[in-house]
């Protein structure tokens, strides 16, 4: 009897010891199922958002892509209104299909255990193209450059600069200058009663045919005399109320963040520089015009702002002009030959009038009218596809004192090398207000944009490149996953 009751009691035992330690295997069975529920639950979060953010980021606008060579969500999406609002839409389909993307295609007998929901979702950081005076749009355009071109791509732009501003060729008015010359000759005739300028020489030499030479340059239209024959400007026009450089003058853009943490920040000269050559590349121009854009003259109107192409190419062609006659101003004044021909014709022409002492005034109203003359047969050249240097040698000198007095100082023939007409939009661009560059460069895509189909309410500064965003979402046993993501194009 013993041994049985030994045995019942050893039984009792085992039975105890294995009934609790298979409830701590249940438990922590079920721990790991739980565990292993929760992770599935939060690795599929992460993935529906993960791929909603790649859904929208695939949504870029094409045409941007396709004239600029950049990423951007148009956050209007062909509408009349874009914000963060209308892509948060976007982002709730995209991931409201990922999580059950079954849910239009029934199967017999199928069911999601997860039961995954996202009530919660908002986008908390947007960067706008438009963003820290077009920040964001420069920095993708400059990085574009340098991943496509590489290298070094504004060096000779650097060097072009540095030349004119050690020559001051922004810091001089030659016209302004001559005309005040010759208001003081005058001035002194008339003291001395003399009112007739017509005293010419046997040579052809008189002020008279000086100071017309300088009306027509002056008074007659700078572009009509220097625009090469039968070269018509384009009539292209428009209004720059609707576009971006007006929009922000009154305040009425859409503002984010400006470049989120760790972009580049396109600043300094030389990524300006780059960012020239960019527009170069991607805007027209009166040397390579852009016939399906609004405006054919992109670059002048970048520099100039005018709302014509005819506009622009004006003042450009009178920029170009007046800093051409400050160069070709230094140039004459450091030769002793022509220096020599203006003086004597100078004291000829004034003996002729009696006032052989005014022979040192007028000297120097002939030389910055041949300066000017010269400048203006530059620009002829340039305009009709030639190079000039920016400070020109004495034998690259063009017009002769013969040409000046007989008005034939336009349309010769130049044989030197130097830089285009491109070329100088080139410094141009590098010389001007990089905010007021940016807003037109701006303008200019709108511009483009707006003339394709399905983009005619297009704005830049409804044009993203960067979200960060919050997410909320919570499964069928009432588990909350909260966390945040950032996403951009690089």
């Amino acid at each position: 009897m013993k041994c049985r009751i030994m045995r019942k009691n050893e039984d009792a035992y085992l039975t105890v010891y294995l009934s609790l330690v298979f409830g701590i295997v249940l438990s922590l069975l079920f721990a790991l199922i739980e565990g292993a529920a929760i992770g599935a639950v939060r690795a599929q979060a992460e993935l529906v958002a993960d791929l909603g953010l790649d859904s929208v980021f695939a949504e870029y606008n094409r045409e941007i892509l396709d004239q600029y060579e950049l990423f951007f969500i148009d956050s209007s999406y062909g509408g009349v209104n874009g914000g963060v609002g209308m892509v948060e839409r976007h982002l709730s389909d995209y991931m409201s299909y990922n999580m059950n993307p079954d849910q239009d295609k029934p199967a017999f007998g199928g069911k999601t255990l997860l039961k995954l929901k996202n009530p919660y979702l908002e986008i908390l950081e947007a960067s706008y193209a438009s963003d820290d005076n077009c920040m964001v749009w420069k920095a993708q355009a400059v990085n574009y450059m340098k991943a496509v071109y590489g290298g070094d791509l504004v060096s000779t732009v650097k060097e072009h600069m540095d030349t004119v501003s050690a020559n001051g060729l922004t810091d001089r008015d030659v016209t302004a200058e001559v005309s005040q010359q010759m208001q003081e000759f005058e001035k002194a005739l008339a003291e001395k009663g003399i009112v007739e300028y017509g005293a010419e020489s046997e040579e052809g030499y008189s002020y008279q045919k000086v100071s017309g030479v300088f009306n027509t340059l002056v008074g007659g239209g700078i572009l009509m005399l220097t625009l090469p024959f039968g070269k018509k400007v384009s009539g292209a026009v428009m209004d720059g109320g609707p576009y971006f450089s007006s929009r922000m003058k009154n305040g009425r853009i859409n503002q984010g963040v400006g470049l989120h943490e760790g972009a580049d920040r396109p600043d300094g000269i030389v990524n300006e520089l780059i960012y020239g050559e960019y527009l170069m590349k991607m805007c027209g121009s009166y040397a390579n015009p852009k016939e399906e854009g609004l405006l054919n003259y992109q670059i002048e109107y970048i520099l100039f702002g005018m709302n014509s192409d005819a506009g622009n190419l004006r003042a450009c062609v009178e920029y170009l002009f007046a800093i051409r006659a400050v160069a070709d101003t230094i140039t004459i004044s450091g030769d002793s030959t022509r220096k020599a021909e203006a003086e004597a014709i100078a004291k000829l022409v004034c003996g002729l009038l009696c006032v052989p002492e005014l022979s040192d005034i007028l000297k120097a109203i002939i030389l910055g009218v041949w300066a000017l003359a010269e400048a203006a047969s530059d620009v002829h050249h340039l305009l009709g596809g030639g190079e000039v240097p920016l400070i020109k040698d004495s034998s690259e000198w063009n017009t002769s004192l013969l040409d000046l007095f007989a008005g034939n100082f336009i349309g010769d023939e130049k044989n030197v090398t130097g830089l285009s007409y491109e070329d100088y939009l080139r410094v141009f661009l590098g010389l001007m207000n990089q905010n007021t560059k940016a807003a037109r460069s701006i303008d200019i895509v709108e511009m483009d944009i707006r003339q394709t189909d399905g983009n005619e309410g297009f704005r830049i500064d409804r044009c993203m490149d960067y979200l960060k965003v919050g997410f909320g979402f919570a499964d069928a046993s009432g588990h909350d996953f909260v966390f945040q993501k950032i996403m951009c194009y690089e």
